[in-house]
């Protein structure tokens, strides 16, 4: 019986390879790890810096390739910005609570841009156009963000917006 059972299994793994659902979750390689999530150190946590994990493809309007590399272009650039806003806001942040919240927060905010661009992206599931998807939604995404994290810095500066 357990030899029976053992041999079920081990089918099951064959024949669906890596590709089976663990805990309601598929793997995507599109998925990154987050780089520095809540380190601590003796100051307190670390700062999250976004770092992304492609090979950057060069620009053009005439190639889907070309396309995707457009996106990625504009990604790093807002990448930039968001990584100089967090540094900025981090600083502001009074205590090692709020900066932990913040860290929280930002966290969060990269794994829910990574799972609603799968998401998005899945409309062009296996296509070539799959990746440029995927691209502009972490494009757009970005640019919500650094216009989030732009209000939340004037909150720490109510001074500097009149």
């Amino acid at each position: 019986m357990i030899r029976s059972i053992s041999l079920i299994v081990l089918l099951t793994l064959t024949l669906f390879g890596g590709s089976f659902v663990v805990g309601a979750e598929r793997h995507d390689p599109r998925v990154t790890p987050i780089r520095a999530s809540l380190v601590s150190s003796k100051s307190g946590p670390v700062l999250p810096v976004l770092r992304e994990d492609f090979t950057l493809l060069p620009c053009s309007r005439n190639s889907t390739l070309g396309l995707e590399g457009c996106a990625e272009h504009h990604i790093l650039s807002l990448d930039a910005e968001v990584n100089s806003l967090r540094g900025k806001i981090f600083e502001l942040l009074y205590d090692a609570a709020a900066r932990r919240h913040f860290v929280v927060a930002e966290n969060d905010w990269y794994r829910y841009r990574q799972s609603a661009c799968i998401s998005e992206s899945d409309v062009n599931e296996g296509g070539s156009l799959e990746p440029v998807d995927f691209a502009l939604c972490v494009a757009r995404l970005d640019q919500q963000h650094v216009a989030t994290l732009k209000a939340l810095e004037s909150l720490y500066h109510p001074d500097a917006s009149s």
